[in-house]
């Protein structure tokens, strides 16, 4: 599989320069980057995946791994992420700046000192060329793909982290579309709180619930539609790289199941049956005291050769299979967005087979069509003599091969 088919290589996002501060366990690191392969390497624990999440957090505004206050280094009150992005003929400046506040009390409970309980909050500011922008105006500039090592869990663990895959992509794709998600989250929040306390108080459905109803179906239609028409789109892609990375012994295939049933309905369809599910299990809701219908529900199911890959695959055709998704998912990223995004790959290469890696770094490099891509794992792997810069790290710091 060429993942550079049908598009220039000069369509490719490069991160040409990154620099940290109190970034995680790093102090101060300041780096160029290879626009191939770029490869770190170091034992357990001294800071490998902190490089790669600092390129996510700053290309996607936050981490995909941690909560905000833990990226800040241990004792330090602020943090920082500097990345110099290559595109097309021109270059641009994407910075993250993270401050520690402590929020204290007023009035009566200030006179106590040291004693009054205070809250810590972390401020985040984003800058694009020096100038403060929203973070959402940000996402898909420079978009990225990720691989941790968790989600080896994608295929056999609940649904949260294939939504999360989903999720991930379409906010690249679409800022109306993370406006949506964030929304719709914030919804159930409020409904669900809104349900415990009618379960507590033994109310009854009324006005307030019902504009509840109102916001999760607007929300939710425009996700569950957007959420169809992307895995119909990745799944090709996906049966195409699992093609590439097994030698053509396996046949992935993605299925969206919406909740609720249904699927490939247009937005009318799709909104009139979130209405008449809500309607059914509504009792139900009441009972419990949380929303049991929406997005937040649905799934992505995983076929390898026709079967069910969470209950017959191998731990080596599961790995392979998220690997493939990753895979259309840069494939899809091009295509949509006309950049080629950078690929964060976190100890990938050492779980692999021989075949299998190189495979994987045949189809990832595509004779340097490919996209930038950061792999990190614990020794030097081979790379079939694959041009590539290759950095050494231990404990913070980073030192260029």
């Amino acid at each position: 599989m060429s993942l550079a088919d049908g598009v220039a290589p000069a369509a490719r996002a490069a991160l040409t320069q990154l620099r940290l501060y109190d970034f995680r366990n790093y102090a101060e690191v300041a780096l160029e980057l290879g626009p191939r392969l770029n490869i770190f390497t170091g034992e357990n624990a001294q800071g490998k995946t902190n490089l790669l999440e600092a390129v996510a957090t700053l290309v996607l505004t936050r981490s995909p791994r941690a909560a905000t206050q833990d990226l800040i280094r241990w004792g330090a009150s602020e943090a920082a992420v500097d990345g110099v992005i290559a595109h097309h003929e021109t270059t641009e400046a994407l910075s993250l700046r993270l401050h520690r506040q402590v929020d204290r009390p007023e009035g009566g409970l200030a006179a106590l000192g040291s004693q009054a309980p205070t809250a810590t909050r972390v401020v985040r500011t984003t800058l694009l060329d020096g100038t403060h922008i929203a973070a959402r105006e940000l996402l898909g500039r420079s978009p990225a793909v990720l691989f941790w090592p968790d989600d080896l869990q994608l295929v056999k663990a609940g649904p949260e982290g294939r939504r999360r895959l989903l999720d991930i992509l379409l906010s690249q794709l679409d800022r109306r579309l993370a406006d949506d998600l964030v929304r719709y989250r914030r919804v159930i929040e409020q409904r669900n709180a809104l349900l415990r306390r009618l379960r507590v108080t033994g109310g009854r459905r009324g006005g307030d619930l019902a504009a509840f109803d109102d916001a999760l179906i607007q929300h939710g239609t425009r996700i569950q539609v957007a959420r169809a028409a992307l895995v119909e789109a990745l799944s090709p892609l996906a049966t195409v790289a699992m093609t590439a990375i097994s030698d053509s012994r396996e046949q992935l295939t993605l299925r969206y199941l919406p909740d609720g049933g249904g699927g490939g309905e247009d937005a009318l369809a799709v909104a009139a049956r979130l209405r008449e599910v809500l309607a059914l299990r509504s009792d139900e809701e009441l009972a419990r005291g949380v929303s049991l219908v929406g997005p937040h529900r649905d799934d992505v199911e995983y076929e390898i050769d026709g079967r069910p890959a969470r209950s017959t695959a191998s731990q080596g055709q599961q790995r392979s299979a998220v690997l493939a998704t990753k895979l259309a998912e840069v494939q899809l990223l091009r295509r949509r967005s006309a950049r080629t995004p950078i690929l964060l790959l976190d100890d990938v290469l050492s779980e692999l087979d021989s075949g299998r890696r190189q495979r994987l770094l045949d189809a990832v490099d595509d004779a340097g069509r490919g996209p930038q891509t950061l792999v990190t794992c614990s020794s030097d792997e081979d790379l079939g003599g694959r041009p590539a810069r290759h950095y050494r790290v231990r404990g913070g710091t980073v030192v260029a091969l």
